[in-house]
């Protein structure tokens, strides 16, 4: 049986390495024969396997797709859709129509996560791609979890100024922890601003669903990501 560092070797070309930390390495590889660029992050075990072995069974245009999750004695490999675009992170300020466009997706990504029991944990600007036609796609899984109704305390933090307080050991994450983290997105977009700072015109439809969302008490929030998106369309 082949290892899967061996078909690498022998069926694809090495390119770059994107990021690297002390647990994980995100590498790009191009098929030989087929000219077609594939993702590789290597995870040091115990990974998030469930996670992955979700994503796999699912495939959504607004989400990165895993194609096959390997796991070895010491790290598990996941090969998964290599997403030729830029992060949110190097857009900008948008205009509001734009921005309504590209939350639209986000909310159509994020429903899909949800009806599979992944909340992702981590949206921001950062890991929110536009490839080259515009699509939108969630990337970075690495502290999403399978929602679990066990769970009596949360230990995971997010990334600082896009999670929402229960992420700080308030009480436990789930799909309205992802809308919080939206409501962020969307008014840095709109203002370059957080909405502890500023709020993006509080009176308009957009202005109100960032306020809602934002909510530091999980039940003032909207209760599910499609209400959230109904409340802008």
């Amino acid at each position: 049986m082949e290892l899967p560092q061996d078909i690498l070797k022998t069926e694809y070309q090495f390119i770059k390495v994107l990021c690297k930390t002390d647990t994980t390495e995100l590498t790009v590889y191009r098929h030989k024969t087929l000219d077609k660029s594939l993702a590789v992050l290597t995870l040091q075990n115990p990974a998030n396997l469930t996670v992955y072995q979700r994503l796999q069974q699912i495939s959504h245009h607004n989400i990165m797709q895993v194609y096959d999750v390997i796991q070895s004695k010491q790290t598990t490999m996941v090969f998964c859709e290599f997403i030729d675009g830029i992060p949110l992170s190097q857009v900008g300020i948008m205009k509001p129509l734009g921005v309504k466009r590209i939350l639209l997706q986000l909310c159509d990504g994020l429903h899909a996560l949800h009806s599979i029991g992944i909340i992702h944990r981590d949206i921001t600007l950062s890991n929110l791609m536009l490839d080259h036609t515009g699509t939108l796609k969630i990337i970075d899984f690495d502290i999403a979890k399978a929602f679990s109704n066990d769970a009596t305390t949360e230990n995971t933090l997010g990334t600082v100024r896009f999670a929402p307080p229960e992420q700080f050991g308030f009480a436990i994450t789930d799909e309205r922890s992802d809308i919080y983290s939206v409501g962020v997105a969307a008014n840095l977009l709109l203002t370059g601003e957080h909405p502890s700072k500023c709020i993006y015109k509080p009176h308009s439809k957009l202005g109100k669903a960032i306020v809602k969302a934002t909510n530091t008490n999980m039940e003032n929030r909207f209760q599910s990501i499609s209400a959230f998106q109904n409340s802008i369309l």
